[in-house]
């Protein structure tokens, strides 16, 4: 490189140099594709049934995206609908097109053997693999579903939204329908719909959207997961249900034909409840043997037949998509005569609140709520004991299809009911071999995870106690050792609170022969350690609502030393305190012995929490982070 006549002087040389060295500015960023087409154009019958057809153009910005692009999958619903006028090529920059072959298409069907209905999935999917896919390419791809029947019968809804992060150079959503469906629609982040009127009869709404340039998501905060509402996003609804009462009345009509109690399900829950004379105990009953015994698969809302199942198939195929779980629980308790009602809710992320305009898109889930008990049940959840809701179901916007009364919300898990403790005792030989006992409580999640864990490895050939596994998690630390799992007498499935306890040794772990600092932690973390969240040390100012729930950990630890060293000095005692979280961490000394407790308290209502709480997690997190680093420091005693 030639050097400018000013750096020629020998004593900017260096300079200069350093200067011409620097590296160019980072390139701006940009996702490895684009949408150079983004179509989609649906017609609406007065019965609510619709023929959309999708033209789709993806344009091959970088190398990275060459793999994705160049297979594309359309799946639908074959029970309910057809696929038509399939289009695919790829489209070389000079104007060239290289369609895709017939050999290049996969078909996998879900459907029964020998022309029977599908059991549990009607998804069809065809799988196209695009010819000699590289930079600068557009895999085109058009489409036609046309509907045999519409998900409830008169109604027409439709929930969609773009993306910020990708690139769209033309993108156009149209929807033509009749008058009379009186169809209401909201936009957020969109231009309002340009409307014409097609004849006397039919309406067209046309929204368009273009963005040359995708959110950079490379450097947002990643300690977080926000929490998106709808409309957060470009984000068009449009429905002609008038309310969220006639969606639970369009599903219950349907629902309720199959919920009924046959001599067959009178039969079932005669069995399941054997004894039990307490109705909660015969509901808690019913609840488990569903959960356990009926598998969880199919489609449950995501378009096309939203009518449960027939109880007499899903307890023949022992297998069931939600709406089967839910109608059949229903149908059991009915036997049993406790009442209970459908409940539909979204168990996505972004089921925390509802759309303006009542669509039934909102929902993608069916559970059950027992009036008489106060109580949700969730069957499709083989980690929940009766009465508690896996975490995608808590705190979420949901409408009850029988009896509505209104949107009413699921239950949130209540601080003291989230909580863990962990107490170890670690007595150290002069040689530096040490031997720990440690016992640990669980309570809320973690409890009904790690019982269910425990119960299924106990049930398989491959358990021993975990002497093996035990062992090899020291041999990885670079130690020699042994141990075993004790008081798993109570793994009998999913449970509120769970304990368990642990015994180990871990040879001349410690070396007695030299002064050395000491972490005061064990060897193996509780399952939810304290120390687990300094990474929250690092977190940045957060802008945006975000997923939190409260709980409360308890950790104690009573280290001895052998008498061949001298305890020179112990860690300061540690508090950090906002008005949501605090940490506590106390040391105290006896000869050398040293008792460490440390406790955090997250009082953190959930599941979402306000941007500003991200701050008093980085304040705390700060305070366990220096913590982590305090130790206790010893020294061999002189013969």
């Amino acid at each position: 490189m030639r050097l400018p006549s000013v750096c020629r002087g020998i004593a900017l040389l260096l300079l200069c140099t350093a200067a011409a060295a620097v590296e160019p500015a980072a390139k701006p960023y940009t996702p490895g594709w684009k949408y150079r087409t983004y179509h989609t154009r649906i017609d609406v019958a007065r019965d609510g049934t619709t023929t959309t057809h999708y033209e789709l153009a993806y344009t091959a910005l970088a190398e990275s995206a060459l793999h994705s692009l160049n297979e594309q999958d359309i799946s639908y619903h074959e029970h309910d609908g057809r696929l038509e006028d399939v289009v695919a090529y790829t489209l070389k920059p000079d104007g060239t097109r290289l369609d895709v072959p017939e050999t290049n298409v996969q078909l996998t069907s879900h459907n029964g053997v020998n022309g029977a209905p599908p059991a549990f999935s009607d998804f069809m999917s065809r799988h196209l693999v695009y010819p000699n896919v590289e930079v600068g390419d557009t895999v085109y791809l058009s489409y036609t579903l046309r509907d045999v029947k519409p998900s409830f019968k008169n109604y027409y809804s439709l929930l969609t939204h773009f993306s910020d992060t990708a690139i769209y150079d033309d993108a156009q959503v149209v929807v033509t329908a009749p008058v009379s469906l009186r169809l209401k629609q909201k936009t957020f982040r969109l231009d309002a719909p340009k409307v014409a009127r097609i004849d006397k009869e039919r309406q067209q709404s046309t929204w368009t959207y273009r963005n040359p340039v995708a959110r950079d998501t490379r450097k947002e905060q990643s300690l977080f997961d926000r929490a998106w509402k709808y409309g957060d996003e470009p984000t068009i609804e449009m429905s002609n249900f008038a309310d969220w009462r006639q969606i639970a009345v369009a599903y219950e009509e349907e629902a309720v034909r199959r919920a009924v109690v046959t001599d067959r399900i009178r039969k079932v829950a005669g069995e399941i409840t054997q004894g039990v004379t307490e109705p909660r105990d015969r509901a808690a009953h019913i609840y488990r043997w569903v959960s356990k015994e009926i598998t969880f698969a199919g489609n449950c809302l995501t378009g096309g037949d939203v009518v449960p199942r027939d109880t007499d198939l899903i307890l023949n195929m022992k297998m069931g998509d939600c709406k089967d779980h839910a109608t059949l629980i229903q149908a059991l308790l009915a036997a049993q005569d406790i009442k209970s009602t459908q409940v539909l809710i979204n168990a996505q992320e972004m089921g925390y609140t509802l759309p303006d305009v009542p669509c039934w898109q909102a929902f993608n889930h069916v559970m059950n709520y027992l009036p008489e008990f106060d109580l949700y049940l969730d069957a499709t959840s083989s980690f929940n004991p009766f009465g508690t809701l896996p975490g995608q179901d808590r705190g979420k916007p949901v409408i009850h299809t029988a009896s509505f009364d209104g949107i009413r919300h699921t239950p949130t898990r209540t601080l003291d009911s989230n909580f863990s403790v962990a107490t170890q005792t670690m007595n150290v030989a002069p040689d530096g071999t040490v031997d720990i006992d440690a016992s640990y409580r669980l309570g809320g999640d973690l409890a009904n995870g790690m019982s269910k864990r425990f119960h299924d490895w106990k049930a398989s050939p491959a358990f021993d106690g975990g002497a093996n596994s035990i062992r090899e998690a020291i041999e990885g630390m670079g130690y020699t050792g042994s141990g075993s799992y004790t008081g798993l007498e109570g793994a009998d499935g999913p449970a509120e609170t769970f304990a368990y306890a642990m015994q180990y040794q871990v040879k001349q772990y410690f070396d007695t022969d030299d002064p050395h600092g000491i972490a005061l932690a064990g060897i193996f973390p509780s399952p939810n350690p304290i120390s687990g969240l300094a990474s929250y040390a690092a977190a940045q100012r957060f802008e945006h609502d975000f997923f939190c729930h409260g709980d409360r950990r308890n950790e104690e630890l009573t280290l001895t030393l052998p008498d061949n060293v001298h305890l020179l000095a112990i860690p300061h005692d540690a508090h950090a305190k906002t008005p949501q979280l605090e940490f506590d961490a106390t040391y105290e000394r006896d000869g050398n012995r040293i008792r460490v407790k440390r406790s955090v308290v997250d009082r953190s209502p959930g599941p979402i929490c306000a941007p500003a709480v991200a701050e008093q997690y980085a304040r705390i997190a700060a305070a366990i982070k220096k913590d982590q680093k305090a130790q206790a420091v010893y020294e061999p005693k002189q013969p």
